[in-house]
C-alpha cells in the first residue's frame, strides 16, 4: 500500500490523504476509487501527467480545471481592442 494526496479545485485546495494499492494507474484511481471522468487533467506536483502513469508513495494528485480559451489567444484579443 502506498500513501498519496488528492488536492482537487473543487474542493476549495483541500488536500486528502489516501491509501492505495501498489502499481495503481492514474486511470485505475480515476475509474476505480475516485469515479472520476478520464478525461480530466491530472498533474503529480503541479506537473501534467499522462492517464498511464504509475503512481509512487507521497504523491500529490492534482486535479485541474479545462482551460476553454488559451491564455496566449486571449491577451491577443484584448490587445487588438
Amino acid at each position: 500500500m502506498i500513501n498519496i494526496y488528492i488536492c482537487d479545485f473543487r474542493s476549495n485546495k483541500e488536500i486528502q490523504h489516501m491509501v492505495v494499492r501498489q502499481n495503481m494507474t492514474i486511470s485505475a484511481l480515476l475509474d476505480e476509487v475516485l469515479d472520476l471522468p478520464k478525461d480530466i487533467n491530472v498533474g503529480i506536483f503541479g506537473k501534467l501527467m499522462d492517464n498511464s502513469y504509475t503512481l509512487k508513495n507521497n504523491d500529490r494528485v492534482e486535479f485541474y480545471e479545462k482551460i476553454l480559451v488559451d491564455p496566449k489567444i486571449r491577451r491577443k484579443k484584448r490587445v487588438s481592442k
